[in-house]
């Protein structure tokens, strides 16, 4: 069976309506239809206060003509995350008296105070709620203001200030800076899977009627997203069709599309064989991915005759039970799965580790499968492979953490290839080494300093090959390590460089590179010294460090 690419289409269809000609908006409220998203409504009126008529009329007609350029998430992101919060600048700057109402008052200087202004402002919801904006918040609500004036640059040039220009980069190393997604802790996922079991037996064992629709269907997608992570928007995108026929006889193949990627994913699951490792060993009802995808389509088919014909292939159907659409058949989006999985860890009393409300995400659920799946085979390959992802680096960085038991395995390694640290009295100097028994030939050329590294001393910098080991990061697990009191100083040095580039590294990363040196220089081989020498080699490695780890 041939799983072909599908063609990218990032175009959203424009609903009919009557005199909408060129790319000027046909009215202050329109709707705009999304492939994905549905019917999307769009109203600029509130933005008219203060006289801001033209300028509201622009960022209007920006979004009707980027509605063939951006799919509905992305116009709703706009909105919400870019023109709502420049309005909210403009009203702060016309309190302190200039009020900008035209779209030629937008000029760099504007540009500049905006992004100030952002520098000062707190998260208004969520559990960040009064702390200071976060990176990432304030990149999307530039990056989304600079690219409804883009617009404005291309096909309103004429009302456009030539003053108008941006940064080249106003939030730099942002990538490295931001956070990447937790994974649950062992004692919050086994929490969150004895609730999906609960709730699963109920569904199997009274009916589907046992629990709320919405809350069927949102466990169902948690099971999903926990036993195969797939992202939110896959899950919701999932097709009636996406369990298929494989060679062989016992499994299926399941193929979801990642859109943004226009890419195809074929994965392998049991079909029928009641498996213990699906949700990490708990056992559920049924037992298969497979047979849960079956369940949901079962219980959704129902609603096809009464959906709308575009929607009828998705397997997350819902009937509104109440307000202005009650009784339509809809699909599932973000903010109705965000309101059901609010509601299932209320119904659970679902805590964290701090007892804090637990944050349920689907989000979380896939570096939560990845991390699950990295602890059980120590494979970073495998796990790549299951998450799709083209490149190992992406699957190691942004979502498989290392278990603390890896981490103790790592330690444990290390300690055994260089047993321990021992303090030498040699001629009135003090000397730590990785193993006591030094001949005295070796004492006298580690003396002269024949053989300095860019750390410390080496006994015996020579390979079998007789090349001269040039590879210092290796030299805390080698048994030829040797430190002096004058040496400290270049240690030291080698140290406020490391720390020096914590910053600039992602933090997982660096941990698993450096933070174990960092450790072993601190824990291990300080101690050994006079507390006054070591601080005096702190103090100067600081002020003056050594010319071999000086910065640029």
């Amino acid at each position: 069976m041939a799983i072909r690419r599908p063609k990218l289409d990032r175009k959203v269809a424009e609903i009919a309506q009557p005199n909408s000609s060129g790319e000027r908006a046909p009215d202050w409220s329109f709707t705009i239809h999304c492939p994905h998203e549905g019917d999307l409504v769009f109203d600029f009126n509130p933005y008219r206060r203060s006289g801001r008529d033209d300028l509201a009329g622009h960022m209007r007609d920006a979004f009707w003509s980027l509605r063939h350029e951006r799919v509905g998430r992305s116009l709703l992101s706009y909105d919400t995350h870019g023109m709502h919060i420049f309005w909210r600048f403009l009203d702060d700057l016309e309190k302190s008296g200039k009020a900008v109402g035209r779209l030629d008052q937008i000029d760099r200087a504007l540009i500049e105070r905006f992004l100030a202004w952002l520098e000062m402002q707190l998260s208004s919801r969520g559990p960040t709620r009064g702390q200071a904006l976060s990176l990432t918040a304030k990149r999307v609500s530039f990056n989304h203001l600079k690219a409804l004036l883009s617009n404005r640059q291309r096909y309103a040039f004429s009302c456009v200030s030539p003053e108008l220009s941006f940064p080249r980069n106003p939030f730099p190393n942002t990538n490295r800076l931001t956070p990447k997604r937790e994974s649950y802790s062992a004692a919050e996922q086994k929490a969150i899977i004895s609730a999906l079991n609960t709730d699963l037996r109920r569904i199997h064992d009274d009916g589907g009627d046992a629990l709320p629709t919405l809350q069927v269907l949102v466990v169902h997608m948690m099971v999903l997203a926990l036993a195969a992570g797939w992202n939110l928007q896959t899950l919701i995108e999932l097709r009636r069709d996406s369990l298929r026929d494989h060679p062989l006889t016992d499994r299926k193949l399941f193929v979801t599309v990642k859109r943004r990627g226009a890419s195809r994913h074929a994965v392998s699951v049991p079909d029928g064989v009641p498996s213990t490792d699906s949700l990490s060993g708990a056992s559920t009802v049924p037992a298969t991915v497979a047979n849960h995808f079956r369940f949901l389509c079962d219980f959704t088919a129902p609603l096809l005759s009464d959906a709308q014909p575009r929607d009828r292939d998705c397997a997350f159907l819902w009937r509104v039970p109440r307000l202005e659409r009650a009784g339509q058949v809809v699909r599932l989006n973000t903010t109705r799965i965000s309101n059901g999985l609010m509601a299932f860890r209320n119904r659970h009393e679902l805590r964290d580790d701090r007892g804090r409300p637990l944050r349920l995400g689907i989000a979380r659920m896939r570096p939560t499968m990845a991390t699950e799946l990295y602890r059980r085979t120590r494979d970073i390959r495998k796990v790549q492979q299951a998450l799709g992802h083209a490149s190992a680096l992406t699957t190691a960085k942004h979502y498989a953490d290392i278990p603390l038991e890896a981490e103790r395995d790592h330690a444990f390694v290390l300690d055994s290839m260089v047993s321990r640290l021992t303090r030498l009295d040699i001629e009135g100097k003090v000397m730590v080494a990785a193993d006591g028994e030094i001949p005295l030939s070796d004492v006298r050329d580690l003396l002269s300093g024949g053989y300095n590294t860019s750390i410390a001393r080496c006994r015996n910098p020579f390979r079998s090959d007789d090349s001269v080991c040039q590879k210092y990061f290796t030299c805390f697990r080698c048994p030829n390590f040797c430190v002096f009191e004058d040496d400290l100083w270049r240690l030291f040095s080698f140290y406020e460089r490391l720390m020096a580039e914590r910053p600039k590294i992602n933090p997982a990363h660096w941990m698993k590179t450096y933070g174990t040196i960092v450790r072993r220089i601190d824990a291990e081989i300080a101690p050994l010294f006079p507390a006054d020498k070591v601080a005096a080699a702190r103090h100067l490695a600081k002020d003056s460090p050594h010319p071999t780890w000086r910065g640029a």
